[in-house]
């Protein structure tokens, strides 16, 4: 489904910040197009929804369906940014422009915004002096009038006829949004594609029937069989983004939520489990024997999914891997364990990254992953405003990017879960997956075995998501020790750890099914790293204990993805550092989307230059009396010249009202001939020596234009100098301002002066 909405006066999308003059802007992209937040809509659609089953008199229940309830249940709708017609096509080139340099000036953000929006000031009166009170003067921007923007609706189940016909008619009823709405802002026309409604009289006519609700019914599963252990393999799956994602983790600020900058195996493996019971139509999920013995009895592990760009997956970066702050250092990277502590001043490199090996030792290629932070409220439908200060800030992972893990089972297993799942599908998650954010496909990639690492002594071990181990009295333990326990346990060796770099964290997992959060655990984090050597023992065995680890993962709750290690090289002794970089376009980009839009910016700055260069030809004579056109032209003349340009509507017409300064000639032969004299007025402008110019009217400031240093845009934009629309807009703004500003001038000098 599709929903538009068209904003019909000046309409605000506070964005919660503020920017130079402006204090509140609106929300936007980073190139400049603006957008209008789906949490906003979902509210405002929610409020609308409200609203109609007032009106109607029926249940609210068919709202709490479509919407979902706070902290209670999720809704069947997912509803996206608004975005401007063809926003991906426009902000691609746009990032093209910018990179290659096209285009500069036009193609800031500050200009793309303006384009769209414009500014709005008010302040607050005294009710007793009636005059406004101090420091209350605040500037605001808004969206222009006529601006469409789009956005999809997408449903997790079918919609009923009667969830179909509220949401209709919850569209058609949505008039304003934004602030300042009881004060003539945020008008807005709204409409829904895609519904199967026709009309209103349809609409209410699903309203008043009832719909029975049919349980769905639990299937026994006999795809697998007897289930019996294989060959163990790992699965790839991807999941793309859509919408920003709020992969939330704990910081301390209830205003702000962070976000992971990975996918969780518990998030992904939630993922599936839901999946699986909408596929097989599960009343009773545990009692299904696939559910039980795939998810309930972990039989599939589901390992956490980190950033992949073009095909290769970045993990996180070791611990002991630092970046030197010395930036006249022959190297940008340190080995902690190489190097004694303190000789260097370094810090973690951090993040996450590949390592692979070069001519000239380990090449570390780093990523950096696009987050943006959003501002969002808490209104009050009664009172139409925020009233408790229910403002909060989501750190969200922005859209359009890739991350990857595997699902580590049998080779039959893995089979099934892909025909139950399909290679497909899209889901939702994270905080706030029912507006806005969290929309992304999951998408399966091929079975393959895992691969065998490989091994020399001493071994690093990096810690990829979070290891969870506990002591003999079932207490957390992150001690050094209790590493070297579990793993001597499972390659049956005595094991050395010989250097550590470690970070602790503690964390907690919500269940959205109970409703609350599980216990709360404390781990490795992603990142740290051990130099790990055979003490003593069997080859063999050590070797197949390490291959168990990297396969299973390590300590508690490796089912839900905890527990992934990795095997490296420890030779970091010359190792360089390389930023991976957005690969751009480099075959030439036509703005065909953008291509409307860059002509109406190039045409402001061709208004703006026009009325400076006019305001220049006033000031080149002076500032003074000096000046012949200050001289000459008085206030009043000024203004009659401003009144014609404002009637006028061409060159023509305003050459017509020039003539209106002259009168017939005395003489009868000369009056006969057509010639007219000049009246006191045209004459003035003949003796500032200005009145040719005026009756070329365009050919002073097309010639400027050609001249200038813009003109190469202006050529590449194809916008035709010749078109007699186009001219007369440039000269009307030119003179426009060579006028005022006459006006401007003698009011400094003392005001009006008398034309005799």
């Amino acid at each position: 489904m599709r929903f538009e909405i068209t904003t019909l006066s000046y309409t605000a999308i506070g964005s919660g910040e503020g920017a130079g003059i402006i204090d509140t802007e609106l929300v936007a992209h980073a190139d400049g197009l603006p957008y209008i937040p789906a949490k906003r809509i979902k509210g405002v659609l929610l409020e609308s929804a409200t609203e109609v089953t007032e009106m109607l008199g029926i249940e609210k229940t068919l709202v709490d369906s479509l919407f979902g309830v706070a902290g209670v249940s999720k809704g069947k709708v997912w509803i996206g940014n608004l975005e401007v017609k063809n926003h991906e096509e426009i902000s691609r080139e746009l990032k093209y422009f910018n990179s290659n340099k096209l285009f500069k000036g036009l193609t800031n953000k500050e200009k793309i915004l303006s384009h769209f929006s414009d500014t709005r000031q008010n302040t607050s009166i005294d009710l007793e002096t009636e005059v406004a009170k101090e420091h209350t003067l605040r500037t605001f921007r808004v969206l222009k009038p006529g601006i469409v923007f789009k956005a999809t609706i997408e449903v997790d189940s079918p919609l009923t006829e009667a969830e179909k016909a509220l949401l209709y008619l919850a569209c058609l009823n949505l008039q304003k949004i934004g602030l300042k709405r009881n004060r003539g802002f945020g008008k807005v026309k709204a409409s829904i594609k895609g519904i199967d409604v026709k009309d209103i009289d349809q609409a209410l006519e699903f309203l008043k029937k009832t719909h029975a609700k049919e349980n769905p019914t639990k299937r026994a599963n006999e795809r697998l069989g007897a289930f019996k252990d294989g060959k163990t393999m790992r699965l790839k799956y991807t999941i793309k983004t859509d919408s920003p994602l709020v992969i939330s983790k704990k910081n301390g600020d209830q205003s702000m939520i962070d976000s992971l900058e990975m996918l969780p195996g518990t998030t992904v493996r939630g993922i599936i489990a839901d999946r699986m019971i909408r596929s097989l139509d599960l009343a009773e999920a545990h009692n299904d024997e696939l559910f039980f013995e795939l998810i309930l009895n972990g039989r599939l592990r589901v390992e956490t999914a980190f950033p992949e760009k073009d095909g290769e997956i970045y993990y996180p970066t070791p611990m002991n891997i630092h970046k030197i702050k010395d930036y006249n250092a022959s190297k940008d990277l340190v080995d902690i364990f190489e190097e004694p502590s303190g000789m260097v001043k370094s810090k973690p490199l951090g993040g996450f990254s590949m390592i692979t090996d070069g001519d000239d030792g380990k090449i570390i290629t780093s990523i950096s992953i696009s987050k943006d932070v959003q501002f969002h409220n808490t209104r009050d439908r009664e009172t139409g405003h925020n009233v408790d200060g229910s403002l909060f800030y989501y750190e969200s992972l922005e859209a359009g990017q890739d991350f990857s893990g595997f699902i580590v089972s049998t080779e039959d297993e893995l089979r099934v879960l892909q025909e139950v799942l399909g290679d497909k599908f899209r889901v939702s998650i994270g905080k706030s997956s029912s507006s806005q954010y969290g929309n992304a496909r999951l998408v399966f990639g091929e079975m393959e075995d895992i691969p065998e690492p490989e091994l020399e002594e001493p071994i690093l071990l990096v810690v990829a998501s979070p290891v969870i181990l506990h002591n003999d009295f079932g207490f957390p333990d992150t001690s050094a020790d209790r590493l070297c326990r579990e793993i001597e346990q499972i390659t049956k060796c005595k094991i050395n750890i010989e250097r550590v770099a470690i970070n602790i964290e503690d964390f907690d997992n919500y269940v959205g099914i109970w409703k609350i959060n599980n216990e709360r655990e404390i781990a490795f984090a992603p990142g740290s790293s051990f130099i790990v050597s055979k003490a003593s023992g069997v080859d063999i065995n050590f070797l197949n204990g390490l291959k168990k680890i990297l396969r299973d993962g390590l300590g508690e709750r490796v089912a839900e993805g905890f527990g992934k290690l990795r095997i490296l090289g420890s030779d970091f002794s010359e190792a360089f550092l390389r930023k991976k970089e957005e690969d751009l376009d480099s075959n030439p980009v036509i703005p065909e989307h953008s291509l409307q839009m860059l002509e109406e910016i190039m045409l402001e700055e061709m208004s703006s230059f026009a009325a400076h260069r006019g305001f220049l030809k006033l000031i080149s004579r002076g500032k003074n009396e000096n000046n012949p056109y200050l001289a000459n032209i008085t206030n009043h003349l000024a203004g009659r010249i401003l009144a014609f340009l404002s009637s006028s509507t061409c060159k023509g017409d305003f050459v017509k009202e020039l003539k209106k300064l002259y009168k017939k000639d005395d003489d009868t032969k000369k009056a006969a001939n057509g010639e007219l004299k000049p009246k006191k007025a045209a004459n003035s402008l003949e003796k500032a020596g200005i009145m040719n110019d005026l009756k070329a009217f365009d050919e002073p400031v097309i010639n400027e234009i050609k001249q200038w240093q813009r003109a190469r845009d202006i050529d590449m934009l194809k916008i035709d100098l010749a078109s007699e629309e186009i001219k007369f807009d440039l000269a009307k703004s030119y003179w426009t301002a060579f006028f005022r500003f006459v006006r401007i001038l003698h009011k400094r000098d003392g005001g009006d002066r008398v034309e005799l």
